[in-house]
């Protein structure tokens, strides 16, 4: 193993050959560097993948909080008021009959 020496302004800067210990320091730093890139790297694409999903059900929800603004528009009318207590409470009109198949 051969030594370079390099001289500047008063400087001396010696080179030596690496030991097998610093090599394999080096190639684990290496390895566990590529390790964490490849984490990051699939946590980001996790949290997109969420951040899709948030943005589609934040979608869906804003339409049906436009729907319910525009039966809300008239609340009087009896027909909105019966459509409102059969699909959100489950009501049925008292006068309703209901037929079982035998």
């Amino acid at each position: 193993m051969e030594e370079k020496k390099f001289e500047l302004k008063n400087v001396q800067l010696i080179l030596r050959p690496s030991t097998p210990l610093l090599k394999l320091l080096v190639i684990i730093l290496v390895v566990f560097s590529m390790a964490a890139l490849i984490a990051l790297s699939w946590v980001q694409h996790s949290i997109g993948s969420e951040t899709e999903a948030l943005r589609k059900e934040a979608a869906a929800l804003e339409q049906k909080n436009q729907e319910l603004e525009q039966r809300l528009q008239n609340p009087d009318s009896a027909d909105s008021v019966k459509a409102i207590a059969q699909e959100e409470l489950g009501l049925v009109d008292p006068n309703t009959i209901f037929m079982k198949p035998e």
